[in-house]
């Protein structure tokens, strides 16, 4: 009895200490997507993405986090808080000086979703109408059309971020207990959100972070078809995409991919 309880014990341990080092882990790299360095925050949204579901919750956390953490060392990095244009190089469509707009980048690109974080930094005379199209349901409620009109633009924006922070608390309430991002992948090309279909797409052209299951044979039973019809989208970004994927009859993107 007294060898079952030390190997129980030893056990234990042997879980709790690579637990501690996994949660360690996530917190480093959450640490270096928070800072303001753009190649530290480029490799930690690599990494935590690469952790697929384990990272997930702790993203969500930054959420609460209206920080504004301007970032340095972007060179040709074009995005919204870009203080110099050179006229080419990664685009990044979030306000990603903003610690929760940063978050929710990841999380859309990560779950191949469109919760709504790149509507906060567009012109002014676009907001209502990215409000009307993004949130419907919010939008169609007569007293919250009232308040749309009565807002600022600032507070326009605030209404973006609420309901896209909201938007994620009620995904990862209702899908957490089974959530993959190989489904995430294969709901985004079924869906008929066309950022979504494009995020899914460009993942499979150029992705290089994690999607457990993702193999030619899945690929070939239960992605390649959606592909195929989404080759011929009147949306052209979304058709270019696909038809790229199924020139590349190589599977070279699929090479890519993190094992």
């Amino acid at each position: 009895m007294r060898n079952i309880g030390f190997i129980t014990l030893t056990l234990y341990g042997i879980f709790l200490c690579s637990f501690l080092t996994a949660q360690n882990n996530v917190n480093l790299l959450v640490n270096d997507f928070v800072s303001d360095d753009w190649k530290s925050v480029k490799n930690a949204k690599e990494n935590l993405e690469n952790l697929e579901k384990e990272a997930i919750t702790e993203i969500i956390n930054i959420l609460n986090r209206d920080e504004i953490v301007k970032l340095t060392n972007t060179g040709s990095l074009i995005y919204p808080g870009a203080e110099r244009f050179f006229g080419h190089g990664q685009i990044v469509d979030y306000d990603i000086d903003n610690l929760s707009i940063r978050a929710g980048w990841l999380l859309e690109d990560l779950s191949f979703n469109n919760f709504g974080f790149s509507g906060y930094h567009l012109p002014d005379d676009e907001l209502i109408t990215f409000i009307r199209i993004t949130f419907p349901e919010y939008y169609n409620n007569s007293n919250n059309r009232k308040k749309i009109e009565a807002s600022s633009f600032m507070q326009l924006r605030s209404t973006i971020h609420k309901l896209s922070v909201d938007n994620v608390l009620e995904w990862w309430d209702a899908e957490s207990e089974d959530w993959t991002r190989l489904d995430a992948l294969v709901k985004a090309l079924h869906s008929f959100d066309e950022k979504r279909q494009v995020k899914a797409l460009f993942y499979l052209r150029n992705g290089t972070t994690r999607c457990t299951g993702l193999t030619k044979d899945y690929y070939i039973d239960n992605i390649s078809k959606e592909v195929v019809r989404l080759a011929s989208s009147d949306t052209k970004r979304v058709s270019e995409h696909a038809r790229l994927i199924l020139f590349d009859t190589k599977f070279s993107w699929l090479d890519s991919k993190t094992k």
